[in-house]
């Protein structure tokens, strides 16, 4: 929640972590200064999330709290954006307001403008209120009314987009730019495949047993790199895969009878037991 410490953390993305973690605390108080690296080959952009809603996030003054400060939001934009090369675009994420109050949104208003003044190249506007969380529907309405007020700005859209139609419902009915998927990718990586299969004029497929297969062990193994460091990395990623196991089973044939399986999984055998009973053409 500090402009130093944001803009600061983006260096050490950008420059891969090539200094200390004291050198990167020294930034905060010193400035940035000269970077190690362009950035080239790491990230296309570095996004600042101002809608999280989940609350022992928004109650330290970060995510979707700042939608009710949008001046010390303000600070923190444009100490990432003069910290980040040109080259690399910095881009926001916003809920549609911190709640449905007219105070509230002509604090979005403001910083939705200010965005785009320090130099950001798009804004990612979530349908919900930051009090909403994820109860009710995200609205496209206001999204709508957004475009039609910024027909030049670039503008992205965002909630409720669980599978590869809606994307392109958005953007009919709001004209958005283009659209962020969130939770709806979550165990279905291919809604992006999908996405530009249509976009190509073709017909999108279901992914085969095989490449949800793939998917499965390769986010397992990465997961369990993660885990390397904790007292046991293999009970910690198979408990943790669970929930996202149970995602994945949605797309299976015998989804629900895969779901059930995936419930059960407490180590790392038995995950591989589901894989071998039921993800095998």
């Amino acid at each position: 929640n500090d402009p130093g410490e944001m803009a600061a953390g983006a260096v050490k993305m950008i420059e891969q972590g090539k200094r200390s973690h004291k050198e990167y605390r020294k930034m905060v108080e010193s400035g940035i200064g000269e970077l190690r690296s362009d950035g080239a080959g790491t990230f296309a952009a570095i996004d600042i999330n101002l809608a999280c809603p989940v609350k022992k996030i928004s109650k330290k003054s970060r995510g979707g709290h700042w939608l009710k400060e949008p001046a010390g939001a303000i600070h923190i934009l444009r100490a990432v954006r003069e910290a980040v090369p040109d080259a690399i675009p910095v881009t926001v994420k916003m809920r549609r307001s911190f709640d449905d109050t007219e105070e509230m949104q002509r604090n979005f208003d403001y910083l939705f403008d200010a965005c785009y003044d320090l130099g950001c190249a798009w804004v990612t506007v979530h349908g919900r209120t930051v009090e909403q969380k994820y109860l009710g529907p995200s609205r496209w309405d206001p999204l709508k009314r957004l475009v039609d007020r910024n027909p030049d700005r670039l503008i992205f859209g965002s909630g409720d987009i669980w599978d590869v139609n809606q994307i392109f419902r958005m953007i009919g009915y709001t004209g958005l730019t283009g659209v962020s998927v969130a939770r709806g990718c979550i165990g279905n990586p291919w809604i992006f495949r999908q996405a530009r299969t249509i976009l190509a004029g073709n017909d999108p497929q279901a992914p085969t047993i095989a490449e949800q297969r793939e998917v499965l062990e390769q986010h397992f193994d990465l997961a369990l790199a993660v885990n390397a460091n904790t007292r046991d990395p293999e009970l910690m990623t198979a408990k943790n895969m669970r929930k996202f196991g149970i995602k994945f089973a949605a797309h299976h044939p015998k989804a629900d009878e895969v779901k059930k399986q995936f419930i059960y999984v407490k180590t790392l055998e038995e995950w591989r037991e589901v894989l071998e009973q039921w993800y095998v053409e």
